[in-house]
């Protein structure tokens, strides 16, 4: 992870961190949000956890605010620290939307209050954070590679007439039914066409 990298999660993090500390050791500052959470959460675990599991989802709303104080902690280390980034980073945002929705805030206001935009802005951050590849390449790219396709594969197949790519099909599919090797062979045949 590079420098830069760190220092915006890590600065990014922070914020969520301290809300989830300060819900765990206050809960009754966060009452709205986790009586939200519990009325929404607490019937869906006792209808699809296992009968041991439901018998122990909590009722009242100060257990439900440190868990979604702890879900920002972890949330927050994770983003921070570049293990499970992605998981804590979309953790992060469904708290911070869930803010938002549950005091109302995505009303008239929103575009008014800063503390609102501010929320929707670290909202948009962590969504950023969840994203980010680290440089790497991505998904998109990685598989297109995989396939021994071109790394412009839309302007190819733009270039690339429809009859040539019909014939690099069926080449293909003629060669692939005599076995292992042919379909190897294909797909040389079928990139040198390609590509030429």
């Amino acid at each position: 992870m590079a420098f830069s990298r760190a220092v915006a999660r890590t600065m990014l993090a922070s914020v969520f961190i301290s809300q989830g500390v300060k819900a765990v050791t206050d809960p009754d500052s966060t009452s709205v949000q986790a009586e939200m959470l519990r009325d929404r959460i607490a019937p869906l675990l006792r209808r699809v956890a296992p009968d041991p599991i439901a018998e122990r989802v909590p009722d009242d709303t100060v257990t439900w605010a440190r868990l979604r104080g702890v879900a920002q902690v972890l949330g927050g280390i994770g983003l921070s620290t570049g293990i499970g980034r992605r998981y804590g980073a979309l953790v992060l945002a469904a708290c911070n939307l869930q803010d938002l929705i549950a005091t109302g805030s995505l009303g008239r206001k929103a575009f008014t209050d800063p503390d609102v935009l501010a929320k929707v802005a670290l909202t948009g951050g962590v969504l950023l954070a969840a994203q980010d590849t680290e440089g790497r390449p991505g998904l998109g790219y990685r598989s297109h590679r995989a396939c021994g396709r071109p790394q412009s594969a839309g302007r190819t197949s733009r270039t690339v007439g429809k009859a040539d790519r019909k014939a690099a099909l069926k080449a293909t599919r003629t060669s692939a039914r005599g076995g292992r090797g042919d379909v190897r062979a294909a797909a040389t045949e079928t990139k040198s066409r390609l590509a030429s």
